[in-house]
């Protein structure tokens, strides 16, 4: 596929493909059906917190990122707890000694094709520091990945990490899935597929939901979810504009923390699971670059923010029937990419210097970035 095809000023049906569904709402009807939402919306939110002495078999919210998997339900209080795991796994050669280590140090691990034992969860990245390698993954830019011959067995294995198999047969789940990309799309629908077939024999009642869409009921139920929610992770990032709970514009780009993790390193002569390491631990925006790793960082940085700005504004310069909206709307961001201290303020201000047809009145950080997802999947859960 040329650059060409891939920008959405050159082909308006690629554009439309691109373009979750504009809607235009202008029957009085429609609003007051949208508000009915929004209200409901906003009750599974507190039933959420809802503190109950019933046994916790209640919905849960499930985030299955390139990088990480996270799970959110509530306890028998009625609190909300979350799980989450590296979604990724380090292999090493089958022997009976390494079995017993594995055992008695209490690791996570399987067997797998071609006499290998396949460590996972962090436990996965902890392997990988002590042996200076690179761990794999099942996932690559939000999809299950095709060039890895157990990424169905490793994610399954990942997820039971964080979900048990429903004690209630028919427990509402709804998970997170990407938007989908141009040209990708049949690779999506195998992604989701895979993924409800096996939560549905897990004995859940499944629904899914895109990342965006999900940050959106997660952190905009003030503004009677309407603005933009923006999921950073590690495989790509995904864009909702929502109206009045409704997705309107949904896409994706396919650049994440991932992507910047594999030029870091290449550039800095190092393994990515360091670079990643350092990119969670010490990345500050909020000073100048110290080094030649913290240069890198900014340099890539830039290149993801500018990418995602410059598709947001093609997007909506080409959309029609966008909704008429009486305020500026804000922007939440949430996933790991966007965590480092002083990121926000670099997206706030690249985002002013791009021209827009809406008014953006503030850039948000989620309060929670990496549990934002499995919150909007668990309210959209109850509904």
């Amino acid at each position: 596929m040329t650059n060409d095809s891939q920008d959405p000023k050159n082909d308006k049906n690629i554009l439309e493909r691109l373009i979750g569904g504009v809607r235009e709402v202008t029957d009085s009807k429609d609003q007051d059906k949208l508000h009915e939402k929004v209200s409901e919306l906003k009750e599974s939110e507190k039933r959420v917190g809802v503190k109950t002495d019933a046994a916790a078999s209640g919905p849960i919210g499930l985030d299955i990122g390139t990088s990480r998997i996270v799970s959110m339900t509530k306890n028998i209080n009625g609190e909300l707890v979350a799980k989450d795991q590296l979604n990724a796994f380090f292999t090493i050669p089958h022997s009976v000694f390494a079995v017993q280590m594995l055992e008695k140090s209490n690791m996570k691990f399987a067997e797998i094709e071609g006499k290998q034992l396949a460590i996972f969860g962090y436990d996965a990245q902890e392997f990988g520091n002590i042996f200076n390698g690179e761990v794999r993954r099942p996932m690559s830019q939000g999809l299950l990945k095709a060039s890895e011959p157990n990424a169905i067995q490793m994610i399954k294995s990942i997820i039971g990490l964080v979900v048990d198999k429903s004690k209630t047969f028919g427990t509402s789940l709804c998970f997170g899935v990407p938007a989908p990309q141009i040209g990708f799309e049949s690779d999506l629908i195998f992604h989701e597929s895979i993924l409800k077939k096996h939560l549905i024999g897990m004995g859940y009642n499944t629904k899914s939901i895109t990342e965006g869409a999900a940050v959106v009921l997660s952190e905009l139920s003030e503004d009677n979810y309407t603005g933009i929610g923006i999921s950073m992770g590690g495989g790509m990032c995904n864009v909702c504009f929502s109206f009045l709970s409704v997705p309107v514009i949904v896409f994706s780009i396919p650049k994440g923390g991932d992507y910047i993790d594999t030029c870091v390193s290449r550039v800095v002569n190092e393994t990515q699971n360091r670079v990643r390491v350092m990119k969670e631990e010490s990345l500050d925006f909020g000073r100048a670059p110290r080094n030649k790793v913290e240069h890198a960082f900014e340099i890539y940085y830039d290149d993801l923010v500018m990418s995602l700005l410059t598709q947001l504004a093609a997007v909506f310069s080409q959309a029609q029937h966008l909704p008429k909206l009486n305020q500026a709307i804000p922007v939440v961001l949430a996933g790991g990419t966007a965590m480092p201290n002083g990121f926000r303020q670099k997206f706030d201000k690249a985002i002013k210097q791009m021209k827009l047809p809406v008014e953006i009145s503030e850039v948000r950080l989620s309060s929670d970035p990496l549990k934002a997802t499995s919150k909007g999947a668990l309210i959209n859960a109850g509904v």
